[in-house]
Parts: structure tokens; sequence; C-alpha cells
């Protein structure tokens, strides 16, 4: 195994917005299949029927974000915002589109994808830093998310740096 880069360590604290995720997108010609990895875009109205308040948004996002590695229970993240797992995830739904489960994966893709770009750990320890079970796992969901396998994301990601230099 390969040891831990400053760069690396930061990633898996907090990856959002420390790349153009967008650039290996284009490349790979999926923009238009790319989907959202950001909070969803709600009002500032903290009373929304059927949906997490504000607070309960950033709270949710920032846990998943610093424990992306570890298992992430919909029974801790209702506590965390002082809610049932049922009224959690119904509520998550209103507010994100998605389930917990699908947010999660989609956080951790978005790990790996910027990981795989920035980064020459080996897949396995990459799907081992994003919470996978193992890298067949993140392989077959990276497919289904981001729409290349991991392989193609860095090659293009090697591309994009190269033609940065």
């Amino acid at each position: 195994m390969t040891t831990t880069t400053a760069l690396h360590s930061a990633a898996v604290l907090h990856f959002g917005g420390l790349y153009d995720e967008s650039a290996c997108d284009s490349a790979l010609g999926l923009g238009a299949r790319r989907q959202s990895l950001e909070a969803p875009a709600s009002g500032s109205n903290n009373n929304r029927r059927n949906g997490l308040s504000d607070w309960q948004i950033k709270k949710i996002t920032r846990h998943i974000d610093q424990n992306i590695r570890s298992t992430l229970r919909i029974v801790d993240l209702g506590e965390l915002v002082q809610l049932s797992a049922s009224h959690f995830s119904r509520n998550f739904k209103v507010s994100f589109g998605e389930s917990p489960y699908a947010y999660v994966l989609s956080r951790r893709i978005a790990l790996a994808k910027y990981l795989i770009c920035n980064t020459e750990e080996p897949l396995s320890q990459i799907a081992h830093d994003c919470g996978m079970s193992d890298q067949a796992h993140m392989c077959k969901l990276f497919k289904r998310i981001a729409g290349a396998t991991p392989h193609q994301w860095r090659q293009i990601g090697r591309r994009i740096h190269a033609q940065k230099e």
C-alpha cells in the first residue's frame, strides 16, 4: 500500500469543490448525464413542509462528508437532526430529491472521482478510502453513477493535468 499524501488526506476530509469535475465529464461526453452532487438548492425557509430545515441540511451534509469512510446508518443520521429514521428518510428525500442511501453513494463516488484524478493510489485503496467494501463494488457503482469506468476517469484526469502544465 502506498502512503497517503497530504492532498489525499485533505480530500478524504472535505472534497467538495476541490477540482473541476465538469472538465472530466466533458472530456468523456457525460455533460448531460452528470448528476448534481451538491446540497439541494432550497430557499431559506426553515419551516418547509415535509422537508429538512436549513440547519438540518447543513448538519447532515457536513456529517456525511466528514464520515464518508464509515458506515452511515439512517437511524444515526436521523438522531443527528432529532428525527426518527422513517421521518428523516421521508424528509431527506423531499429536500434532496433522492434517498439518503443514494446521496451517500453519490458523495462516495464524488470522492472517488477526485482521488482517481488527483492521486496515483491503486483503485483498491481508493475504494477503501471512500467507504466501499472492495474495488469491484466501487467500479460497479462508479460506472453506474459516473457513466464511465474508473480507468477511463483516470486517463482523462491525466490528460487534463498534462494540458494544465
